[in-house]
């Protein structure tokens, strides 16, 4: 019974940081954004090249935020499973997978 417990605070402790990770690429994808936006406004090739190169970046970061929310839900699900007695037995670990 404390393996179950220890499982379970490990996995509420990862769908945490999963979140803050997730809060963190969000909060940076969308400052990348704004940087787009203001630097394609210079008429300037270097300053375009780098507004460029920061799209690319939220892109990335956008792609990170939702890969933690998809992971997170995983980790919700799996602690669900382990509170309703469902995570147990061979069929169940391949479903985890």
């Amino acid at each position: 019974m404390e393996n179950v417990q220890d499982l379970k605070h490990t996995l509420s402790y990862l769908h945490s940081e999963l979140n803050r990770i997730e809060t963190m690429a969000g909060t940076l994808s969308t400052i990348e954004r704004e940087h787009f936006n203001r630097l394609t406004n210079f008429d300037h090739r270097e300053l375009v090249d780098i507004a460029v190169e920061e799209q690319n970046a939220a892109r990335q970061l956008g792609t990170i935020k939702q890969m933690c929310l998809a992971m997170a839900q995983k980790v919700e699900g799996i602690k669900n499973a382990i509170d309703r007695g469902k995570l147990g037995g061979r069929a169940n670990r391949d479903e985890l997978h």
